[in-house]
């Protein structure tokens, strides 16, 4: 995801600042591979129908347009689409859509994805049938969420050398921040039971945990930049501790670990 959505929705990021374009960019830089090679396992091919949901920068839209060819179709939806863009593909098609009050078709798309969405929405179970009816039977549902509650910001931190505890501490101001905005922090490993519960079958999930160089991708800066006064408002964090983190992803030669993100998949019953 594209992550996008309005402030009056809860999401924790301001759609209207000015380096917010290139914080999705970043992010599509790190997770994609991921979803592209979750989404190829599960056979995306030509001719399929297919659903992007809070399609962000539009990275993952314009690449299923690609896979599903001229005979296949995919519809990339969020509730801002400024910074989604076809390129020229005609079988894409990018709508402006809420999926907490918007309808979508019944049983219409072999795949359905939504990367970075759910866990901003106050009803998360509801979206998620939401998703799986608009699935034809034998289709995929994939969501993928971040995972920063529990145990997994600890031990995300100790990959942050000389910065164990400031990572930490910014660890609990992120959870936080989400939790003061109604974002789950821990949707991420709660999903495979969601997509259970939403009568899917065939469920499986990944958790993906990208090491990354100091100084080879914006997306941890930016977002960190972009959150700076939720942080702060937290209390659990100073802006020296904010300036530390960014400073280590910025230096070559070390290493740090942005998020945990969770693949999760399954297939609507024939």
């Amino acid at each position: 995801m594209g992550d996008t959505a309005t402030m009056e929705s809860g999401y924790v990021f301001d759609t209207s600042w000015e380096r917010e374009h290139g914080r999705l960019l970043a992010l599509e830089e790190i997770y994609d591979s991921q979803s592209r090679h979750r989404l190829t396992e599960l056979g995306v091919a030509d001719g399929w129908r297919c659903l992007e949901v809070g399609c962000g920068a539009g990275s993952i839209a314009r690449w299923l347009a690609k896979q599903v060819g001229a005979a296949g179709r995919v519809l990339a939806t969020d509730v801002d689409t400024s910074f989604a863009n076809t390129h020229g593909l005609s079988n894409l098609e990018i709508r402006t859509h809420d999926l907490r009050t918007d309808g979508l078709p019944d049983a219409s798309f072999d795949l359905v994805h939504a990367r970075a969405v759910i866990e901003h929405l106050p009803d998360r179970d509801e979206a998620l049938r939401r998703l799986a009816a608009a699935t034809r039977p034998g289709g995929w549902v994939v969501v993928e969420d971040f995972d920063i509650d529990g145990p997994t910001e600890p031990a995300a931190a100790g990959y942050y050398p000389g910065y164990t505890e400031p990572a930490e501490r910014l660890g609990r101001a992120l959870r936080a921040a989400f939790g003061a905005a109604d974002v789950n922090p821990g949707t991420g490993r709660r999903l495979s039971q969601a997509l259970t519960d939403a009568g899917l079958t065939e469920v499986g999930a990944q958790v993906h945990a990208p090491v990354r160089t100091g100084g080879d991708a914006a997306f941890l800066p930016l977002t960190l930049r972009s959150l700076r006064p939720r942080l702060l408002a937290t209390g659990e964090v100073t802006d020296w501790d904010i300036e530390d983190v960014i400073t280590l992803t910025k230096n070559h030669g070390t290493t740090y670990l942005p998020n945990f993100m969770v693949s999760a998949w399954g297939r609507k019953p024939v």
